[in-house]
């Protein structure tokens, strides 16, 4: 009997010993973001232990990790539910009590939390404290203070010098941040999340290559580490490296190839200007998460990018009817609006312009498509004030004026259409279409051509026009041909009068008016 017990005892061992090790892969799958994963290493051991409220609570963390805060909430309350006397799932309780706004009731459950723990668990402790780092509202006094107790509980523990440096991070003071950082390594060298952190710290402080070389190092480590992967990918795009960049982030999804890694890479690839491919890596990531709004978004925009208006629209409209209202961003109301002036709503358009600009005053750019909607409406009035308070702002350049100067020619204000054409000659002379407007509003100026006054103005025009341009500038050259013919036939010079023809009928074999003046006899 003594032999069967100490058998079955020593297989008891075996099992706990399987079973930590079996939660502390599925931990570590979510610290490596592999979610997915995770969540089906947190199923067969719930299976096995239904009433273990820790594998509740790190199955929570999962959930939450990955932006599902309804699951975890779930999870947390289900461990609480079933074991009623563990502290974490309080924890986890208060946490999305936490990012929801409800402080007070978040400081309920976490005061439960820690007097289940007699305040002597220090996992307890940082999970709290990570809560007041990491949230939108935060309160590091209080982090502070749990994490000095727990460093009391815990001395060495690298979590608890992790997540120090993290709340010195968030006052913005980098020398004791990277001191807790540093610490932790020595306490843990293979530790990949301390390394990462320093990463993210010089990243922070834009010392790339110090950056990088952290990042390499994580990832020498542990190969699997996944977020090692996507800081250098983020870090080659911001250097305008697209290509490693992207390479990066590929590497990345094959560690981590799940719904939400396949969106989020849609989103990086949108990010790197690559339309193209993260309207395939959407639609992809959306045959297995057919509800994500974000997903939405990035085929609302890299459909504008590529062309495609009405599925565009379509997306932008889907996405709009399920987001939420803090979730909805400045970029969401610019693409909408552009996609209204594509699809012919250019009062809708306006409308979102506004919207985006109320949200982010810093997208100057926008009042470009205000104005622009208000002149496909014939609103010029509404058009010319948009421009004018560019130009007030020391804003403008010459695409302003050249808009302003349309939007004046065609309210029939050609003295300030004039104006703002001579702007665009002064500052880029090179440029034929300034002398093209200016030309035009001169014409109008002098409409029974008493002075003649767009002569000059169409030469300019005419010498500044590229051979590789002449098809793009057809009509206008047209234009300013048959302007210096009638000019030449009012000086009766019959032989430049027939040479500016000949001009027009080159551009244009069928025009009956130049083959009329060049078979007249001089």
């Amino acid at each position: 009997m003594k032999k069967i017990r100490w058998s079955l005892m020593t297989c008891v061992v075996v099992v706990s010993g399987m079973s930590a090790q079996t939660l502390t892969d599925a931990i570590k799958q979510t610290r490596n973001e592999q979610y997915e994963a995770a969540d089906a290493m947190f199923k067969k051991l719930i299976q096995a232990q239904p009433n273990n409220g820790d594998l509740y609570f790190y199955y929570g963390e999962n959930f939450f990790k990955n932006e599902n805060m309804a699951m975890a909430a779930e999870m947390y309350q289900t461990g609480a539910d079933v074991n009623a006397t563990n502290p974490l799932p309080y924890v986890g309780i208060g946490k999305v009590q936490w990012y929801k706004g409800k402080q007070t009731e978040a400081k309920a459950s976490f005061y439960k939390a820690t007097t289940l723990a007699n305040n002597k668990n220090a996992t307890v402790l940082l999970k709290i404290a990570e809560t007041y780092i990491n949230a939108d509202k935060k309160d590091l006094p209080e982090a502070f203070k749990l994490l000095a107790t727990a460093t009391k509980l815990e001395p060495k523990n690298p979590e608890v010098y992790l997540l120090t440096g993290d709340a010195y991070l968030e006052q913005n003071d980098g020398s004791k941040a990277i001191e807790n950082y540093e610490k932790a390594s020595s306490l843990d060298p293979k530790s990949v999340i301390a390394i990462l952190r320093q990463g993210q710290l010089y990243n922070r402080a834009k010392n790339y290559t110090l950056a990088l070389d952290h990042y390499r190092k994580a990832s020498l480590i542990d190969s699997s580490f996944a977020p090692a992967y996507r800081e250098k990918a983020e870090i080659f795009f911001r250097a305008g490296q697209y290509a490693n960049a992207v390479g990066q982030y590929k590497h990345y999804l094959q560690l981590n190839d799940n719904c939400g890694a396949r969106g989020r890479y849609a989103g990086f690839l949108y990010k790197a200007k690559q339309y193209a491919a993260s309207l395939e890596a959407a639609k992809e990531a959306k045959k297995c998460d057919p509800n994500n709004v974000y997903l939405d978004r990035y085929l609302a925009y890299s459909s504008f990018e590529t062309g495609d208006y009405t599925n565009g629209m379509a997306m932008s409209q889907s996405f709009f009817s399920k987001a939420s209202a803090d979730k909805i961003i400045a970029q969401d109301y610019e693409y909408r609006g552009k996609l209204y002036a594509k699809t012919g709503n250019d009062s809708l358009a306006i409308l979102d312009f506004k919207k985006a600009l109320e949200m982010d005053s810093s997208k100057t750019e926008l009042s470009n498509d205000m104005s622009n909607a208000y002149m496909k409406m014939k609103k010029y009035g509404e058009a010319i004030n948009m421009f004018k308070a560019k130009v007030s702002a020391g804003k403008a350049g010459v695409n302003d004026y050249y808009a302003l100067g349309r939007a004046y020619y065609y309210s029939k204000d050609f003295v300030n259409a004039d104006s703002s054409f001579s702007k665009i000659v002064s500052e880029q002379p090179d440029l034929a279409i300034g002398y093209l407007w200016k030309a035009k509003a001169s014409v109008q100026t002098d409409p029974e051509n008493k002075l003649w006054k767009a002569k000059e103005l169409y030469e300019k025009f005419i010498s500044k026009v590229k051979p590789e341009e002449t098809e793009r500038n057809k009509k206008d050259l047209i234009d300013a041909y048959n302007y210096l013919a009638a000019y030449y036939a009012s000086k009766k010079d019959c032989a430049n009068t027939k040479l500016y023809m000949q001009k027009v009928l080159e551009l244009d074999a069928t025009n009956a008016q130049a083959k009329k003046v060049l078979a007249a006899k001089c």
